[in-house]
């Protein structure tokens, strides 16, 4: 029955620090896409209008295609074409 128990106990010890790391994961990702998004937010402030929503979405259409460069040349100067 001890050996039970012991094995039930690292297993659930196991399973717990499976979970911590997972969860301290989860939190870093939240932390590292909410910088991205308020870089994002600043770079399109810069502009007014129509241009502030193509900046806005220019980012986005380039972190849905991984494209990290593209990125930052839509945050620098504002079109994906430059």
């Amino acid at each position: 029955m001890k050996k039970r128990y012991r094995e039930l106990y690292h297993l659930n010890r196991d399973l717990i620090n499976e979970y911590k790391i997972r969860s301290n994961n989860h939190n870093a990702l939240l932390a590292c896409l909410k910088a991205v998004n308020q870089a994002i937010q600043r770079a399109g402030r810069l502009r007014v209008g129509k241009p502030k929503n193509q900046v806005i979405s220019c980012c986005r259409d380039a972190i849905k295609s991984n494209n990290i460069n593209a990125l930052f040349r839509v945050m620098r100067g504002g079109t994906a074409s430059s």
